[in-house]
């Protein structure tokens, strides 16, 4: 399999719409070159914006550049009213913010890591679902990180006995659980969910690392996993019609930390209905 042999299976998105968050860097950045190869128009929400829109001159499909912090409901709650009044015609949304390494605590009492890929993602899922008068799929970044969550046991997400790598693979199991129940309920017939991971590549993700460890990491991932054009792949798929509502996307490589994506079911033992129970 070769890069331009899978994406020639990946139909033309021209006519397409998609909201993308989380594309300042890494795995997001490379998924902004994939659609902009497959001619779909996309709107940018970032924290950042002023690297946002440096990004929006180098990807002309980019329409439109809104503020958006995953770790603050003010930022999320004002970013959906502009979605909303603004954009009617996106017809998808990837939820691909990630953090690790990071336990500053915020006024809500959550880590900046447990906001940002759990309670954060959840509460912008929640706000914007009812006002969605149209069909629109959720492709949502999980992580292999999630099957490290151990079983039949909840977790209080504020606590601060939680490590910083404990914490990224709760609030990745959570939302993983989240996604199953969002696809199980079936509460808006309207809207679809695809739960996708990327593998291993070397990204952003791991900036707050101390540097040492960072420079080393990022070397090391380079050099013996996927780059982020291919880690951005199930992503890309979980927006074709090569998938459909409820499909799991992974690497296809030996314990999924690589490769090209495979589309499967959501194993048994991470589906975690008794954390909403």
């Amino acid at each position: 399999m070769t890069l331009k042999k899978y994406l020639n299976k990946i139909e033309d998105f021209t006519g397409r719409t998609i909201v993308v968050i989380g594309a300042t860097s890494g795995i997001g950045l490379a998924l902004l070159t994939h659609l902009e190869n497959k001619n779909a128009k996309v709107i940018l929400l970032a924290r950042n914006l002023s690297k946002a829109n440096e990004i929006k001159k180098s990807h002309k499909n980019i329409i439109d550049v809104i503020e958006y912090d995953q770790t603050s409901t003010i930022s999320i709650d004002k970013a959906i009213d502009t979605l909303i009044s603004t954009h009617q015609e996106f017809d998808s949304i990837v939820l691909n913010c990630g953090i690790l390494f990071n336990k500053t605590i915020l006024e809500n009492g959550y880590s900046t890591t447990i906001m940002t890929n759990y309670v954060g993602a959840r509460y912008f899922i929640d706000n914007i679902s009812p006002k969605l008068n149209h069909n629109v799929r959720f492709v949502i970044q999980g992580s292999i990180a999630a099957g490290l969550m151990k079983k039949n046991k909840k977790y209080d997400l504020t606590s601060r006995k939680l490590t910083k790598f404990g914490e990224y693979n709760i609030s990745k199991g959570y939302l993983e659980a989240y996604f199953y129940k969002l696809v199980k309920e079936n509460k808006y017939p309207n809207i679809e969910y695809v739960l996708t991971e990327p593998g291993i590549c070397a990204t952003n993700i791991i900036r707050h690392m101390v540097r040492p460890i960072r420079v080393l990491g990022k070397g090391f991932l380079a050099t013996f996993f996927h780059p982020t054009k291919i880690a951005s792949l199930p992503l890309l798929t979980g927006l074709s019609k090569l998938s459909k509502n409820g499909d799991y996307i992974i690497p296809r490589g030996i314990f999924s930390l690589s490769g090209y994506p495979k589309i499967k079911d959501l194993p048994l033992k991470r589906r975690r209905p008794y954390l909403f129970e």
